[in-house]
C-alpha cells in the first residue's frame, strides 16, 4: 500500500487520516452510551406504561403513545448513527420533517380507520340483532 502512496503523492491517505486521539475517541463514546441510555429509558417507559396503565388508558392513546415513543427511539437512531445531526440544519430539516409528517399522517389513518372498522361492525351487528 505503501508503494500506492509513494507513486501518486496527491492522493489521500484515508487511513492516516481515520485515526483519532483518545479525546475523540472519549467523546465519541460518550455521545453513544448517552444515546443508549436515552433509548433504555424510552424503552423502559413504554413497558412500564404497557403493564401498569394498560386498564386506565384507551386503546387509541396507548397506541399513539407507543408510536410517539417509537418515533422518538428512531429519531434518536437517525440522528446519531446515521450521522444526521452532523449535517446542516436545512438538511436536518429538510430530511426529518416530511418523514415525521408523513409517519403521523399513517399513524393517525391506521389507527382511525382500524377503530372505524370496529365500531361499525359493531353497529351492524347491533342494527341486525334488533330487526
Amino acid at each position: 500500500m505503501a508503494d500506492f502512496f509513494e507513486e501518486y503523492e496527491g492522493y489521500p491517505n484515508y487511513e492516516k487520516m481515520a485515526i483519532h486521539d483518545e479525546a475523540h475517541g472519549k467523546a465519541t463514546r460518550k455521545k453513544l452510551w448517552m444515546v443508549f441510555w436515552i433509548m433504555l429509558i424510552v424503552t423502559l417507559f413504554e413497558l412500564f406504561v404497557g403493564f401498569k396503565f394498560s386498564e386506565t388508558l384507551s386503546e387509541i392513546n396507548k397506541e399513539y403513545l407507543f408510536i410517539f415513543l417509537t418515533l422518538i427511539k428512531a429519531f434518536f437512531i437517525v440522528w446519531v448513527f446515521m450521522h444526521l445531526g452532523d449535517e446542516k440544519k436545512a438538511l436536518k430539516y429538510m430530511i426529518l420533517v416530511p418523514y415525521s409528517l408523513f409517519i403521523f399522517y399513517l399513524a393517525f389513518m391506521a389507527i382511525t380507520e382500524g377503530v372505524y372498522s370496529g365500531m361499525a361492525r359493531k353497529l351492524f351487528a347491533a342494527v341486525l340483532l334488533h330487526q
